[in-house]
């Protein structure tokens, strides 16, 4: 839906309250809401998310994107069940509690979400909603690790690095280190990130380097596995 996705550009930058001469701007956002909103009526689950996400992120209507949001999730759409998530992990728009909060990012989880996969680890390793677990907790970030979720990569790594829920495995952490520092956003964060790489390597014979080495250059995201 490029049209929404434009609209929605248009939107978070403020074009809505600009200059009057950019009125076939504020037309052809008002139009693509429009066709938005009708496919989102019709029950079209992509247009229900999207019309949401410019309700809540561009607009003050913020209980309606809610309401859009749950019309989404209600079709078991992932991204909109992590959403419902976020809204009741941080109390945005609804109010705060771990325990929904936790039930949808599950749900968001169980339809492939590797963010929700991640999120799920991060709430048993802390005991939100549920008693720590760190054992479930690296379950977790490790089907959102191999979803290819930085963080998770990261908290994988550090659970294998010591022994944290997991056997100890130099190698493995050396691998999760490794493929979360290929995809680092920010300098400083993959240069830390190789120097944990490093620490790994550094407890590994030469042997185990090689292995390890051979694993991230076989290492695949989702996507690409079927091509």
């Amino acid at each position: 839906m490029p049209a929404l996705w434009i609209a929605l550009c248009l939107v978070t930058a403020g074009t809505l309250s600009a200059a009057p001469d950019r009125a076939p701007a504020r037309q052809d956002v008002e139009g693509a809401l429009a066709a938005a909103r009708a496919r989102a009526l019709a029950g079209d689950v992509v247009a229900q998310f999207s019309l949401g996400s410019v309700l809540y992120y561009g607009s003050n209507e913020t209980a309606q994107a809610v309401e859009w949001f749950r019309k989404a999730a209600a079709q078991d759409y992932a991204p909109a069940e992590f959403q419902m998530g976020q809204l009741y992990d941080f109390g945005f728009g609804v109010g705060q509690s771990d325990v929904d909060a936790l039930a949808w990012y599950r749900k968001a989880a169980q339809h492939g979400s590797a963010a929700a996969q991640r999120t799920l680890g991060d709430f048993h390793r802390k005991g939100r909603a549920v008693a720590a677990d760190a054992v479930e907790a690296a379950r977790w970030y490790h089907l959102a690790a191999d979803g290819d979720d930085i963080r998770a990569q990261y908290q994988l790594a550090d659970a294998y690095l010591t022994g944290n829920g997991v056997t100890r495995d130099y190698v493995s952490a050396y691998v999760w280190f490794a493929l979360a520092a290929g995809q680092a956003p920010l300098e400083d964060n993959r240069k830390q990130l190789i120097e944990l790489r490093n620490i790994a390597a550094a407890r590994m014979t030469p042997e185990n380097v090689a292995e390890a080495a051979r694993r991230v250059a076989a290492w695949r995201p989702p996507a690409s596995r079927t091509k």
